[in-house]
């Protein structure tokens, strides 16, 4: 018996199979290193058009993508009045706090710069603000403000600090 060996490489669908196997291998191994090509959480090319909204409000449309519109909102100045008594807090993250007159407060939360009018502003003024982050790079600013001038201010840069001012007028 000396007939020939049965080779599997002899056999064309072997060497197909084996060509088709590799090519599946490093197709998925070029998905699992370089990802599987989902860009939901990547950003979007495009053009970015914004649109004001009015209230210090922004939106920016985003076009060629089918992406959704986002809302940025934009911070404005704030002009003091040339008479009253104002307190003034500064910070471009959010800020919780109290101000008023001789210990009768109003509790407030916001971002950017907002001006509060104290009335009937005789006695003891008093402000105290925190920042809701941890920013050291921006700080939170408090101002106290009569008839356009400025009267007292402080300021914090500390991650969540807290800005405080206490006046008599």
């Amino acid at each position: 018996m000396t007939g020939r060996r049965n080779d599997p490489w002899d056999k064309p669908w072997v060497s197909i199979a084996v060509v088709i196997g590799i090519i599946a291998v490093v197709a998925i191994a070029l998905v699992f290193f370089i990802g599987s090509g989902n860009i939901s959480d990547q950003s979007l090319p495009g053009t970015t058009t914004p649109i004001p909204s009015g209230s210090g409000t922004q939106v920016t449309q985003v076009s060629g993508t089918g992406a959704s519109q986002m809302t940025i909102k934009v911070p404005t100045t704030v002009s003091i009045p040339v008479t009253g008594v104002f307190v003034k807090i500064s910070y471009i993250g959010g800020f919780a706090g109290t101000y008023g007159v001789n210990g009768v407060v109003q509790k407030v939360r916001n971002s950017g710069d907002r001006l509060y009018e104290i009335t009937n502003a005789t006695g003891n003024v008093s402000a105290t603000f925190k920042k809701e982050d941890g920013s050291t790079s921006h700080d939170i600013t408090v101002e106290l403000w009569q008839n356009g001038k400025s009267l007292t201010s402080a300021k914090n840069s500390t991650p969540f600090g807290t800005a405080s001012i206490n006046y008599t007028l």
